[in-house]
């Protein structure tokens, strides 16, 4: 991590406080009016920013924030959060005008969650969020922003966001998904272009796509502008890695028992983003990147398992 930059990642979208309630059966919930036993509740801090910004944290980065939260004791409790793990909260927004975004999520006994969302404050997060905050951006090496799929307003001005963050920062920028993106294929190839990293999970891939194989996906991604390296997060499988002349199946770190699959996805991008900016090839990092998110499974929480990096290479 010798270079001039103050930072070594920028985190942007995002961010949510988590109420995470285990083992639930969301199929066997009590009748109405009912109550039933579980063994714990946790209060996290969740969503990209958050997940992804932990995790680099704890593999060693230093790490920036742009976001927003309400001026709530949610808000609050995610702010501190980050800032104990010695992330820059310059970027992060308070709006009196909302609540800080939280979710319920409900995990079962494989580790399988369910989730009640409410939006809260991001529903005003915007791209001119982000573009007001060049200065802080111009101290990093990347920008990992998130999520395509819930942040409709600001998805609309992706093009534009990317393209001024590549010329007036020179950032890479990766773009994770989350939950049921849904995006024209007119719209992907305005955006894709600036995009240096995108990993969607098969299910988000299939749905952005509408192709079945992970070869199909990369090569629809590859003709709506996708210029540097894309894959496809297979879950128990590993991932399929392509950049422009390679392509390879990484396989899975295995795990004896899966605790909490929460933050999986964003495990895997903080493990490649960490390896890659330690010099790694894509291919070398995506096995890099299995391995902390084998990890993120193994405990309850997006980042409670996450260790330095020195021990995933």
């Amino acid at each position: 991590m010798n270079h001039p930059h103050h930072l070594d990642v920028v985190v942007a979208g995002l961010a949510v406080a988590d109420v995470i309630g285990r083992p639930v059966n969301p199929r066997s919930l009590p009748k109405r009016g009912g109550l039933k036993l579980i063994d714990s509740i946790t209060l996290a801090t969740g969503g990209n920013v958050s997940n992804v910004g932990v995790d680099l944290a704890k593999l060693g980065f230093r790490v920036g924030v742009i976001t927003r939260v309400g001026a709530d004791s949610l808000g609050r409790f995610i702010t501190q959060n980050y800032r104990a793990f010695g992330m820059d909260t310059e970027g992060v927004i308070v709006d009196a005008s909302e609540q800080t975004s939280a979710t319920m999520v409900i995990v079962d006994r494989s580790g399988e969650r369910t989730f009640l969302h409410t939006r809260g404050c991001m529903k005003h997060f915007r791209a001119s969020d982000v573009l007001d905050h060049l200065p802080l951006l111009r101290k990093a090496r990347i920008l990992a922003f998130g999520y395509l799929g819930l942040l409709p307003e600001t998805e609309r001005e992706f093009e534009k966001l990317f393209q001024a963050l590549k010329l007036k920062t020179g950032l890479k920028i990766l773009l994770d998904s989350a939950a049921s993106p849904r995006v024209s294929s007119q719209a992907l190839k305005g955006f894709l272009p600036f995009v240096d990293y995108f990993f969607p999970s098969y299910e988000e891939a299939v749905m952005i796509t509408n192709r079945k194989t992970p070869e199909a996906i990369i090569q629809y991604l590859r003709n709506a502008g996708a210029s540097d390296v894309v894959g496809v997060k297979l879950n128990a499988k590993g991932c399929f890695i392509a950049t422009r002349d390679r392509s390879e199946y990484v396989r899975p770190r295995r795990v004896a028992r899966v605790v909490d699959a929460t933050g999986a996805g964003d495990a895997f991008v903080a493990g490649f983003l960490g390896a890659t900016l330690r010099g790694l090839d894509p291919f070398k990092a995506a096995r890099v990147a299995n391995a902390v998110a084998a990890d993120c499974v193994t405990a309850v929480g997006a980042s409670t398992a996450i260790k330095p990096l020195e021990r995933y290479i």
